[in-house]
């Protein structure tokens, strides 16, 4: 009788460890399957972010960010509540090859003499990103008259990595 007590006690612990191994396959599952749906609402929306109201420019150019108005909205803590990004940024093709600290921060003081853009930063330990190239263009005033000067940079959307958290 004492050795069908001991029997079942370690069939039930048997099923508890495999329930619990279950458990955490279906857990870590979930959280990849989270991490691919947040990378995939951040791709399609940085597809789109040139050409929404906020980012365009005013003639009519494709994949166009209007440089004053993305510094307009620089640092606006209003403006971090309006995506569900960790980090939205654009940086100028002078800044391609260099890193977070290397690259000249832009601020109204220094713009448009700068390279990194930030339109806000969460400041998430861990995040992954995905950029999309468009053309930064501003105004420039030459000779009395206006034209637009337009350069390669990449927008980056950047979200939380919540695999690594």
């Amino acid at each position: 009788m004492q050795e069908m007590a001991f029997m079942l006690v370690g069939v039930i612990m048997f099923f508890v460890f495999v329930g619990l191994f279950g458990f955490a396959v279906l857990f870590n599952m979930l959280r990849n399957d989270a991490q691919i749906t947040a990378e995939n609402n951040a791709l399609a929306a940085v597809k789109n972010l040139a050409g929404s109201p906020e980012f365009y420019c005013a003639t009519s150019k494709t994949n166009c960010v209007d440089a004053d108005k993305a510094m307009a909205l620089s640092n606006d803590p209003n403006y971090m509540k309006f995506y569900s990004f960790s980090r939205l940024e654009i940086i100028k093709s002078s800044a391609f090859k260099k890193s977070q600290d290397e690259m000249v921060k832009c601020t109204m003081a220094n713009y448009p003499d700068c390279e990194d853009i930030v339109i806000y930063d969460k400041n998430v330990k861990y995040e992954k990103s995905v950029s999309s190239y468009v053309a930064l263009c501003r105004v420039e005033r030459e000779n009395d008259a206006n034209y637009q000067k337009c350069e390669l940079a990449k927008l980056v959307v950047a979200t939380e990595d919540v695999k690594t958290k």
